[in-house]
């Protein structure tokens, strides 16, 4: 039996036979109240990647009844860490009796925590270590009247917004526990080598025989770079004062990397931006617009004379993130293969290192989640210091690039823009016909001998089972739609029938394309391929 936090408030309405937890508010903290006797408690950990998908998942009113977790017509509570928002949260519902899978449980009401913290291999490693039998807990959110502070009311259409002070180093401002079930950007094989999560041990193909995995969606990941980087990639390649250059609207206006260029940055071979020559045989640094470039103010520790502006910096991910990993896989071939190139290790003081731009090398700062390399590019975009990311920014303003997924940033509000690889747009249209390769299929998993509260599993299997639903990522999907195109997440074929002719639909799309095969499970070392025999067309235009 898992424990709640319970305030003096709630003792009362317990002993009172209180029933409905969600529609109670303590009227002098603002605070949901939390019934203990009729709350089903799940722990949810892993990818950063999809903790937005995750979220809409469980909130989102047009998730239709059948598939929806929680009842979007009644109060939903959305907890939040106190760092950015993203590393921690919990989600306290009514469960939806009209899907049918949850129609018949007892309790009335739901709370559900989802950590984000260090990414994917949090979503496998600490599972597999339980399958073990040696049980690993990690840090979640720790619900406490004394800790948290309501900020927005729930609504119809909006959730009830509390934040709770939260850090992963403070025992008093977090609770451990062993999760209930894990999501990962990549199938749980693939967390070994530099993938490994600091503190546990390489996932073994044994391991992984220990666990209940299933893959659910096709995660489209992009490369983000700062904003006045992608304008002077737009100069670059369409000229100076070319309709193009600031052009957020047109799809022929996204500039492009190669998959080679991409992979010497992140392998830290790139140390100056102006190791990308232009057309006119210029650095990419010296050829742009001043308006693109750094510049810096005396104020910032060794940039006065801007001596190191034209450094390269990378947003990416720490050891244990899928989204990493498969940045890894897609670019490097790397865990897949023994030839395979290492991605360059963080070497700021944020990831451990001591490495300065007077250094001569590649600024690498590796984060623990997805929302702390938005973070990140925003920082070095606008110059801006926070002392509160992961990463101080002390070098001012600076072009950088990062890894993320194509659930972000959709409506440009960030200081990052998507780029084209190779020429191709990430859409899902493109992932569909073949054309754009950096995509994986992401899984959820639990341990086969997993010790369950009575309707805990119930839950957890609706909501893999929701989460790999086409109509119901379709309704997710819309939250995802940038100028360039549709993106964000596809069924996998393995589950749903694909189109036969190659082409995609937007209402309820699955991706024609696999890491599975008839005979094995999803790897996303291997290379993706139909799956159904037969006359089909793979959708490249020859």
């Amino acid at each position: 039996m898992k424990n709640i936090l319970l305030g003096s408030a709630v003792s009362a309405l317990l002993l009172s036979g209180a029933a409905h937890a969600v529609t109670t508010v303590d009227p002098e903290t603002n605070l949901p109240v939390i019934n203990e006797e009729t709350t089903y408690v799940v722990y949810l950990s892993g990818a950063s990647a999809p903790r937005k998908f995750i979220e809409e998942l469980l909130t989102n009113p047009g998730v239709s009844a059948a598939d929806a977790i929680c009842d979007s017509s009644k109060s939903i509570w959305k907890y939040k860490d106190s760092i950015n928002g993203t590393k921690q949260n919990a989600y306290l519902c009514d469960v939806n009796t009209a899907n049918p899978a949850l129609a018949s449980l007892p309790k009335a009401n739901l709370l559900i925590y989802k950590s984000s913290e260090n990414g994917s291999a949090q979503g496998v490693s600490p599972i597999v270590a339980e399958a073990k039998g040696a049980p690993s807990v990690i840090p979640f959110l720790k619900i406490d009247p004394a800790l948290c502070t309501s900020n927005t009311l729930p609504s119809p259409g909006v959730l009830g917004d509390i934040e709770c002070t939260y850090s992963e180093n403070d025992a008093a401002l977090n609770v451990q526990v062993t999760p209930d079930f894990g999501v990962s950007d990549v199938d749980p094989g693939q967390f070994t080598g530099l993938n490994t999560p600091a503190g546990f041990a390489p996932v073994l193909p044994a391991d992984v025989a220990l666990l209940a995995v299933q893959p659910t969606a096709a995660l489209t990941f992009g490369v983000p770079v700062t904003k006045n980087l992608f304008y002077a990639l737009q100069e670059a390649q369409f000229g100076k004062g070319d309709t193009c250059v600031e052009n957020e609207t047109d799809v022929a206006c996204l500039p492009s990397l190669t998959k080679a260029q991409i992979a010497s940055i992140h392998t830290a071979q790139i140390i100056s931006w102006d190791q990308l020559v232009t057309s006119n045989g210029d650095g990419l640094y010296t050829f742009a617009s001043a308006k693109y470039k750094p510049a810096n103010v005396a104020a910032i520790p060794d940039t006065a004379a801007n001596a190191f502006d034209d450094t390269v910096h990378i947003c990416r991910r720490v050891p244990g993130s899928g989204t990493q990993a498969q940045h890894g896989i897609k670019f490097l071939h790397y865990p897949c293969t023994d030839a395979a190139t290492s991605p360059a290790s963080g070497n700021t003081a944020v990831s451990g290192g001591g490495a300065t731009e007077d250094d001569g090398v590649t600024l690498v700062h590796a984060l623990s989640g997805s929302g702390d390399v938005t973070d990140c590019l925003n920082m070095l975009d606008q110059g801006v210091v926070d002392a509160g990311a992961d990463m101080e920014n002390i070098y001012g303003k600076r072009w950088a690039i990062g890894i993320q997924s194509l659930e972000k940033n959709a409506g440009l509000g960030d200081d990052f823009r998507f780029v084209k690889v190779d020429g191709v747009a990430p859409t899902l249209e493109n992932v569909a016909s073949g054309k754009y390769y950096d995509w994986v299929e992401l899984t959820f998993q639990y341990s086969k001998t997993h010790g369950w509260d009575a309707g805990e599993q119930t839950i957890a299997d609706a909501v893999i089972k929701s989460a790999g639903s086409p109509v119901v990522l379709a309704k997710l999907n819309e939250k995802f739609v940038h100028y360039f195109g549709q993106s964000g997440f596809m069924a996998v074929p393995t589950q749903f029938d694909a189109a036969t002719d190659g082409s995609i639909d937007l209402a309820a799309p699955v991706n024609p394309y696999t890491h599975a095969t008839e005979g094995a499970p999803t790897d996303n070392c291997r290379v993706p391929a139909r799956i159904t025999g037969g006359d089909f067309e793979i959708g490249i235009e020859l």
